[in-house]
């Protein structure tokens, strides 16, 4: 009898957790579609991607890593000052659907025995790496020995080594550096931590963020600088999208210059604007023409972030007397402490080259580790000022 009510209770149970599941399981479709509609009608506050040049970690960015690490081992272990040391050009490249950074090396060498054993130095390290990396010696001007460097055939390192201690002109005594954060306005630890630095940053902030305009009312409290970091269309757009608040090819004059408006808007008190993605738009003269003009009847700058190498952006609006600058660096596109420490060197060393660089970093907790660890020498042998200075 016991085992026959037994079985009966199950047979009671089963139908029960049967509708208790079933019930959950449309409960959770119902949460699933109002989430859902309320994305759609909010516009999306998913963050979006950060640079598109970030969305190609494969092997060959792999590869460039260790050519860098590899590169400032020789350098540093070999002792080569600091001060001889000169990032003259980082720039992305694209082909064949890979994305890396080129970079242009310049290192002042005592005489000519000094570079010829370090150029054997740098080929009998970077020789480990096997047949995928291939070091080709170009003779240059008089003074000079050029090593290019390709890894699985790709151009990815140009180290000239000067001799004679031929160094380049330095503008200033102290060198000035401007540092922008993207993407600000999807994040609230992380994005209001930047303003605990005590460092005149750049806050650019994506317009429709749910966040943007707390970031912006903070900034100008703060009165730290202020621009719209404005998406637009990439390369691989529409498996990419830049966000809300886009410009793309397939926009009239007029519909450009309306989004724009509403994007300024979003963000009250920007002082210029820098571009978020855009590897095609800011190929497109006409497209870029519209938007640097509104700018200019806007009294507002312009900051090329230089997701591709063939931008026409710097030379359009410095053809129409837009006050305008372009980015040298991106301090965070890994995000392993010593890529990054390598990166900030970079634009350090391309402040001392040049007198001023532009870097750009991206709101994670890496990024305001760096420039808390990196503020005191900075402050001490730089001057950090705010981009609006290094436009012209």
């Amino acid at each position: 009898m016991k085992k026959r009510k037994g079985s009966g209770s199950k047979k009671k149970i089963q139908p029960i957790l049967l509708l208790t599941l079933l019930f959950a399981s449309l409960a959770c479709i119902v949460l699933l579609g109002v989430y859902a509609g309320f994305s759609n009608r909010s516009g999306g506050n998913q963050s979006p991607l950060y640079e598109e040049i970030y969305s190609s970690d494969t092997d060959l960015n792999e590869s460039i890593r260790k050519i860098d690490y590899t590169i400032y081992e020789s350098l540093y272990e070999n002792g080569v000052p600091e001060k001889d040391v000169f990032f003259l050009n980082v720039q992305p490249r694209h082909r064949n659907g890979h994305v890396w950074e080129f970079s242009e090396i310049l290192v002042n060498c005592p005489d000519n025995r000094f570079a010829l054993n370090f150029q054997k130095i740098i080929s009998h390290a970077l020789s480990e790496f096997g047949a995928d990396l291939t070091l080709r010696r170009e003779r240059g001007p008089e003074g000079e020995i050029i090593c290019h460097v390709y890894a699985k055939d790709f151009h990815t390192h140009k180290i000239i080594l000067s001799i004679d201690g031929l160094k380049p002109s330095i503008q200033d005594a102290r060198p000035r550096i401007a540092i922008i954060i993207d993407d600000l306005g999807y994040g609230s630890d992380t994005d209001f931590s930047f303003f605990q630095l005590e460092l005149p940053l750049c806050f650019s902030v994506l317009p429709y963020g749910p966040f943007t305009q707390s970031i912006a009312r903070k900034a100008r409290k703060e009165g730290c600088e202020l621009i719209l970091h404005q998406p637009m269309e990439p390369k691989n757009y529409p498996s990419v999208k830049p966000g809300p608040g886009g410009l793309f090819l397939s926009m009239e004059a007029n519909k450009i210059r309306q989004v724009l408006d509403q994007n300024l808007r979003q963000v009250e008190g920007a002082r210029g604007m820098n571009n978020h993605m855009g590897s095609s738009f800011t190929e497109d003269r006409e497209k870029m023409l519209i938007v640097l003009n509104e700018l200019k009847k806007r009294h507002l700058f312009f900051v090329d972030s230089r997701t591709t190498k063939n931008t026409v952006a710097l030379d359009l609006a410095r053809g129409i007397g837009l006050p305008a600058a372009r980015r040298r660096v991106f301090l965070d596109n890994n995000l392993a402490p010593k890529a990054m420490k390598i990166q900030m060197e970079r634009l350090l060393s391309m402040s001392r080259h040049l007198g001023s660089a532009i870097g750009i970093g991206h709101p994670y907790k890496e990024t305001y580790q760096l420039l808390e660890q990196y503020g005191p020498k900075i402050k001490k042998e730089f001057q950090i000022v705010p981009v609006s200075e290094l436009v012209k």
